[in-house]
């Protein structure tokens, strides 16, 4: 796994110690051949990573990424929250109730935890359908 969503790090337009799970997703999704990558357009020549936040509103169009309402290994997990830094979270479901993200609290690595499937996490799933 890659670690360029860690917050510890400088990476293209993230400065050090930002919070970066969304930079991580993207980057998983391109290594893992996604085509083309998931972007959000903000105008017509300028298009970024989707934001946490963006992943989890499903009313956000992501193009290739259909919201559905049962994970399986894959699938972008998100929530969003309101933080100082951040718009939420978002990581990858890797099997039953089990998720790899980049973790701001545990030493700004990639962690693989039970995080977006604990009691009273609403979190949207997205799956890739191109």
């Amino acid at each position: 796994m890659p670690r360029t969503g860690c917050t510890g790090v400088a990476k293209d337009e993230f400065a050090a110690n930002t919070n970066k799970c969304n930079k991580f997703v993207f980057d998983v999704a391109v290594e893992a051949g996604v085509k083309p990558p998931p972007k959000v357009s903000m105008y017509i020549f300028f298009s970024r990573p989707p934001t946490a936040g963006e992943w989890a509103d499903p009313k956000v169009d992501i193009s290739g990424w259909d919201v559905v309402t049962t994970a399986q290994a894959g699938d972008i997990v998100a929530e969003a929250h309101r933080y100082a830094d951040a718009t939420g979270h978002v990581g990858i479901v890797v099997g039953a109730n089990l998720t790899v993200s980049a973790s701001s609290n545990v030493g700004r690595v990639i962690v693989e935890n039970d995080w977006g499937f604990r009691e009273g996490q609403t979190p949207t799933f997205r799956r890739y359908t191109r």
